[in-house]
């Protein structure tokens, strides 16, 4: 795949005072939603009859990793929105490169989303919604654009334990944004409107990287060929500040943890179940 990318006049001490999304779209890391493709995967296989003539919608595509994961696993039109216009040209620059033509970007903001009520199958949003001020409005706006029995897809961080603030404070001046300190029961509440379900959500820990799997990873985001007219002081420059990040971050998520959550709007019955039932342990069997 052969993208183009224009670097903006950026000197290696420059680079020391990005942000990582700064950093991100300079060096076009793929920022994919935790877990990468296991997680796309996992959503698709809870809601099977997604196909052709249906809608998805991203929010926050960022360099589009999700978008293209879904076009290239469906038939669906995938539409990402994202708000920052460089991270869109180069999503649609990889959308075309890949020869998916059900991959769609544009620019947009998650709280004024600029398509019709009721107008999507799916609605994905990754960890986006943590980074948004008025949550409750970006959420009600997911909920307007998806259909009746249209799946909600979130997958949000949380902490299952409290980290120091010293790392907190350090998290948030690497983000450039305020770091809501929310638990797993705070997002299901929070994305569970009247009238919709929970009937899907599992939970998963982040493993410890090794700081030789933290530079092979910085390596492979370098490599990239979109990245190849960057100068090699640059390169350098900003794969110390992308080693920072994700030592960081791989400190901060030590303590956190995230889950895949799959909410239906509109429940075709909300009557109560009388006789309760839970699995057995031990008795699954795979083939």
């Amino acid at each position: 795949m052969s993208t183009t990318t224009s670097f903006p006049q950026l000197t290696a001490s420059d680079v020391q005072h990005l942000n990582f999304s700064q950093t991100v779209g300079l060096v076009n890391e793929p920022n994919m939603c935790s877990g990468g493709a296991s997680t796309i995967r996992a959503v698709l296989r809870e809601i099977p009859g997604l196909g052709a003539g249906d809608r998805i919608l991203e929010v926050g595509s960022n360099t589009g990793f999700s978008v293209l994961e879904m076009a290239s696993a469906t038939r669906c039109e995938v539409q990402g929105i994202d708000i920052e216009e460089s991270s869109v040209r180069f999503s649609q620059q990889k959308a075309a490169a890949l020869g998916l033509p059900n991959a769609h970007f544009s620019v947009g903001d998650g709280t004024k989303i600029a398509f019709p009520d009721e107008h999507f199958d799916m609605v994905f949003a990754s960890n986006v919604t943590s980074f948004i001020p008025d949550r409750r409005r970006a959420i009600d706006e997911y909920y307007r654009v998806l259909k009746r029995f249209g799946v909600l897809a979130a997958v949000p961080i949380f902490y299952h334990r409290r980290p120091p603030e010293r790392l907190l404070n350090e998290v948030e001046q690497a983000i450039g944004a305020p770091l809501p300190r929310f638990s797993r029961a705070d997002w299901e509440g929070m994305y569970e409107l009247p009238g919709s379900e929970l009937f899907f959500s599992k939970e998963y820990e982040y493993l410890d990287l090794s700081p030789s799997q933290i530079d092979a990873y910085v390596a492979t985001v370098l490599e990239q060929p979109c990245n190849d007219g960057m100068s090699e002081e640059l390169k350098e420059a900003s794969g110390r500040r992308l080693h920072y990040f994700y030592t960081l971050f791989n400190e901060n998520l030590g303590y956190a943890r995230y889950a895949i959550m799959l909410y239906r709007k509109s429940q075709p019955t909300a009557f109560p179940v009388l006789h309760a039932s839970a699995p057995v342990a031990g008795t699954a069997v795979h083939r």
